[in-house]
């Protein structure tokens, strides 16, 4: 018992004799001081803020591009066996007929009418250079570029959560499916906008969107530089610019006009207003009759005109300008008239002396 006592090692405390135990230096571990893990943690913070919205970016791309690859291959798929068991074309004269066909071959939970699209696809969708359109007025083919179409757009939700908007074209022509054209798939006869992300944002184009034979601009249409509404105002609904009116700011030229309680100039002013456009310039309608008319080689100017020639039938289809109509300036003249143009079948002339109070005139409405 004695002999165990004495092999035990002793514990020193402070109370034997005032002595301190030596401290062996060997046996001390080393520690962070709570400045430091601060300073540290503060530091992973900062990267992680840096870094971790990148990765889930570079993520994001990486699953958004695999799924439209997917969608793309699946699509020329479909459409092949579409072009085989002959239902690809001459099959439908509407995208709604179509759908009846193409719901076969994709398995679709659920579609929406052009005036209800919002219900199957994001009610927003951003356009590659930020601009913002509103998915509703996405209603047909022309709306995707398609101007020739003459058919509604219908959207579709697929089972993996895809939704899409698509448009058909009735007068697509029909291919051998065994050729490189119709093995490739027949994507002519559709317009589609493809969202692989569902409803989920970014809803933008160029990430989780695709466009198939589309294109989306905020132009209702272009004409060179210029953004021009797809349809005249027409009939034009005049308002009333005399001197206590709200409205004088279209007119201020107020009961010094004498037309100012009917006032059809101002009232296109104030509609291309409401859209965010101004009413054609002199020398938009100018530019308009050098295009129309042809006179490339000889540009008109504001006050030229033109005589005993028609327009092209063509170039007037496309830009939806109906020829045998007057349309007025942007800019009044005197104090009852505004400058207008004329676009008639055998001439075409410029004039400052139409009374704005004149109800016959169209109106077209420019913007940026």
């Amino acid at each position: 018992m004695i002999e165990h006592i004495t092999k035990r090692k002793r514990a020193f405390t402070l109370v034997e004799g005032g002595r301190t135990p030596r401290l062996n230096l060997s046996q001390c571990k080393n520690a962070f001081t709570l400045a430091e893990v601060l300073i540290t943690l503060s530091v992973i913070g900062i990267v992680a803020a840096l870094t971790i919205p990148s990765m889930i970016e570079n993520h994001n791309n990486k699953a958004w591009s695999t799924a439209k690859d997917l969608w793309n291959k699946k699509l020329v798929e479909v459409t092949r066996q579409m072009n085989i068991d002959g239902v690809m074309t001459g099959v439908a004269n509407s995208t709604e007929d179509y759908m009846n066909y193409f719901k076969k071959y994709v398995k679709v939970i659920k579609t929406c009418e052009n005036n209800k699209l919002s219900n199957c696809y994001s009610p927003k969708m951003v356009l590659t250079g930020g601009e913002d359109v509103e998915v509703s007025s996405l209603s047909d083919a022309s709306a995707l570029g398609q101007k020739d179409w003459d058919t509604n757009t219908v959207g579709f939700v697929i089972a993996d959560g895809t939704t899409v908007i698509m448009a058909y074209n009735p007068n697509c022509d029909s291919v051998d499916p065994f050729s490189e054209e119709g093995q490739n798939g027949q994507l002519g006869c559709m317009g589609m906008l493809i969202d692989v992300n569902g409803k989920k944002g970014p809803n933008k184009v160029g990430d989780d969107i695709d466009l198939k034979n589309a294109t989306i601009s905020t132009c209702d249409m272009k004409f060179g530089d210029k953004c021009i509404a797809a349809s005249d105002i027409y009939p034009i609904e005049p308002i009333n610019t005399c001197d206590d009116s709200e409205d004088k700011i279209y007119d201020d030229r107020g009961s010094t006009n004498i037309y100012c309680e009917s006032n059809y100039w101002a009232g296109a002013r104030k509609a291309c207003a409401g859209n965010d456009m101004h009413l054609a310039s002199r020398q938009d309608l100018a530019d308009l009759g050098t295009y129309l008319y042809r006179q490339e080689d000889n540009p008109l100017g504001v006050g030229d005109r033109i005589d005993s020639l028609p327009p092209d039938r063509q170039r007037a289809k496309e830009l939806n300008w109906a020829t045998g109509w007057y349309y007025w300036a942007n800019e009044p003249f005197g104090r009852n008239t505004a400058y207008d143009r004329s676009f008639y079948d055998i001439f075409c002339h410029s004039s400052n002396d139409r009374v704005v109070g004149h109800p016959s005139h169209r109106a077209r409405c420019f913007g940026n």
